[in-house]
């Protein structure tokens, strides 16, 4: 069982969301149509950004001995990591906004910093889960772009997402990473910016 929560737990890994959730945005929105020549030109800096950069950077610390593992069980250790992939997420941000993205799509992205924000001062005080807030932003956004951008209802896709974030959540429990009030209040930050960011931009 163990061995099954540490397959979800990586490949579902938070960094991995913002891409994950613009692929999904190509399937299930005009994306695939109207930006289906610029799939790698939008792709490649959102992981590069939020994937790559942070990673090398987290597995650099990890080897000078600034973290002392690279899942960030110990909470203290959470703080720098946590603003690379700020400062990495900004960084995407303004890259987007050159392209002159909707903003919706840029709105969707300033919810991962309000995301990483907020986390950030949660974790100088209490163990808040990671892998929940980036499933829960996924989710959060995929139904407000769903909702207030496509005007319709994909609950195929919806179902879906809430069943990979059950399956994450009880990966986490199941690896003694979090307890479950740490899993609840992830998926809830993420969703709700998330969701609430999108909306804001789609009204815009």
């Amino acid at each position: 069982m163990k061995s099954i929560a540490h397959v979800i737990s990586t490949v579902f890994q938070p960094l991995l969301m913002p891409t994950y959730g613009v692929i999904l945005l190509f399937v299930y929105t005009y994306f695939g149509v109207v930006y289906t020549q610029q799939f790698w030109l939008i792709i490649t800096p959102i992981l590069l950004f939020s994937f790559m950069i942070p990673a090398v950077l987290i597995f650099m610390m990890f080897r000078v001995g600034i973290i002392s593992d690279l899942s960030l069980t110990k909470r203290r250790e959470r703080f720098y990591p946590y603003l690379i992939t700020l400062l990495s997420y900004t960084a995407m941000m303004l890259f987007y906004y050159r392209m002159n993205m909707p903003k919706w799509f840029l709105l969707m992205i300033a919810a991962s910093i309000a995301i990483m924000i907020a986390a950030i001062i949660i974790t100088l005080w209490w163990k808040i889960s990671a892998h929940m807030f980036g499933i829960g932003g996924l989710l959060g956004g995929a139904m407000s772009v769903s909702y207030f951008v496509e005007r319709s209802n994909p609950y195929f896709m919806f179902m879906g997402l809430f069943i990979l974030a059950g399956l994450i959540g009880t990966s986490r429990l199941i690896l003694k990473r979090h307890t479950v009030a740490q899993v609840i209040a992830g998926f809830l930050l993420g969703f709700l910016l998330s969701f609430l960011f999108v909306w804001i931009g789609a009204r815009a």
